[in-house]
């Protein structure tokens, strides 16, 4: 019997030779360098890897993954280059169906993940929250049969209110900047009856519009402050005085103040002595007033507020007045 050498034949080398190359390049390409981003506990890890699997990139980062931790490939899936893994921790999650309440320690980003993770079966069932929904710490999972009595309500969700410090504000005082707008929320209740009287149990909540805080300024100015009908100004001392009013008719005659300008609303005549000229005053009633005129018979804690008509004047008379001397 011949044997024949079927290797001796130069074909056969080709193909030999063509396996090999392309193994080579298999193995070249799965170990080429992967640059990859992982998500991990609030901070970003940039990592170069030749590991093929998700598992072993993490492990080169030092991420530990937890018995219940799990992983996500975010976008297609691969773990390729360019690919970012996003690690999700385990979290406390309750699942409620067929009227028992089991809770597991879990970390996947979905409700579908989660229910599929712990092996419940929610084919032909009503799930709520929804199955794509994320899942979150400490929130319950209702596996409900088809047949329940499911109905939906819509509540309304308060506004809180949002406080701001205004150094150009009393201390103490508040003023609301914009009002608060309550939100609103679909709540879907399952209802069970407890002898004869038919109690709601909340499965899920879906916040349709977002409350709006109402916005409160509340003052912290250090300063000693008034309020005027420009605001809140600021004021070094107040003091009370016997405030008068007089009129062009009453003054020097020659239509101007002692300072030499023509008198107008917001004029006080003071003693120069007690209230330098040119000293910026509030006056309740009155309004903003600039000391510039003085009289003979202002003295002492006296001044005259000058008014443009004869009427204004009768009606103001003679009072007690706090004056409050501006910054």
């Amino acid at each position: 019997m011949r044997i024949t050498n079927t290797w001796k034949r130069p074909e056969k080398w080709v193909v030999v030779m063509l396996l090999l190359v392309s193994s080579l390049n298999f193995l070249g390409f799965a170990t080429a360098p992967k640059h990859v981003q992982i998500q991990v506990d609030g901070q970003t890890i940039s990592l170069s890897t030749r590991a093929m699997t998700v598992r072993g990139a993490l492990e080169e980062a030092g991420v530990v993954l937890q018995k219940a931790d799990g992983y996500d490939i975010v976008g297609d899936g691969d773990f390729d280059d360019g690919a970012t893994i996003e690690v999700v921790r385990a979290v406390p999650i309750k699942v409620w169906q067929s009227g028992r309440t089991t809770e597991y320690t879990i970390g996947r980003k979905t409700v579908k993940e989660v229910l599929n993770a712990v092996g419940v079966d929610y084919a032909g069932y009503k799930v709520y929250p929804s199955l794509d929904s994320p899942a979150k710490a400490g929130m319950t999972i209702h596996v409900v049969s088809p047949a329940a009595d499911i109905r939906t309500e819509n509540e309304s969700i308060p506004f809180g209110v949002e406080l701001r410090n205004n150094d150009n504000m009393p201390r103490g005082r508040k003023h609301v900047v914009s009002p608060g707008k309550d939100g609103e929320a679909v709540v879907t209740y399952r209802m069970v009856k407890i002898g004869s009287q038919e109690v709601k149990r909340e499965v899920a909540r879906e916040v349709v519009t977002r409350p709006v805080p109402q916005v409160v300024e509340v003052g912290t100015g250090k300063h000693q402050m008034i309020e005027t009908s420009r605001g809140y100004v600021r004021y070094r001392h107040a003091r009370t005085m016997d405030a008068s009013a007089y009129t062009l008719a009453e003054g020097s005659g020659t239509g101007l103040t002692s300072t030499g300008v023509v008198p107008y609303h917001g004029v006080v005549a003071v003693d120069p002595d007690v209230i330098p000229y040119g000293t910026r005053m509030y006056i309740p009633g009155y309004g903003f007033a600039v000391a510039a005129d003085c009289g003979g018979a202002i003295n002492g804690d006296r001044i005259d507020l000058f008014m443009d008509s004869y009427s204004d004047a009768i009606q103001w008379g003679r009072r007690d007045v706090t004056v409050y001397f501006l910054e």
